[in-house]
């Protein structure tokens, strides 16, 4: 039996940081029933970059150390893998950059899709729709 794995976007990590977001019922569920039925969670250290800097202007310190906090714990329990981003990696997203010239993708949402197709990951905890245009399935989408 193969073992889920998702990825987990910025968009998640922010909602799932800031209770008062209304998208964070949904990500806490999402995410509780990807665990509770053995599945992990995969980010990369650009993701939570980007959802730290986020999280900083927009909410302050101490939502940002949450975020820090709650990656740090689900890392050291065995329920999250955080990816670095290597030279392969970083010309694959160039590539995808590159090919989906018509697109208005970040470049962090491009090293996320060269990581789950290194990775044969093809869920994600988002509701951007770029995961779904790049051909992976956004979890969080209402």
């Amino acid at each position: 039996m193969t073992r889920r794995v998702v990825f987990v976007d910025s968009w998640a990590w922010i909602a799932w940081v800031q209770r008062q977001d209304r998208a964070h019922p949904r990500v806490a569920a999402l995410s509780k029933e990807i665990r509770e039925g053995g599945g992990r969670l995969l980010t990369s250290k650009m993701v939570l970059c980007e959802a730290l800097t986020r999280l900083r202007y927009d909410s302050g310190l101490p939502a940002a150390l949450a975020l820090v906090s709650m990656a740090e714990l689900m890392s050291e329990a065995g329920a999250l893998e955080v990816l670095g981003v290597d030279d392969a990696v970083w010309a694959a997203a160039v590539d995808i950059l590159r090919r989906y010239a018509d697109q208005r993708f970040s470049f962090t949402d491009c090293t996320s899709f060269a990581l789950m197709q290194a990775r044969g990951v093809s869920e994600a905890l988002t509701a951007d729709t770029h995961f779904a245009i790049a051909g992976f399935v956004p979890l969080g989408a209402a």
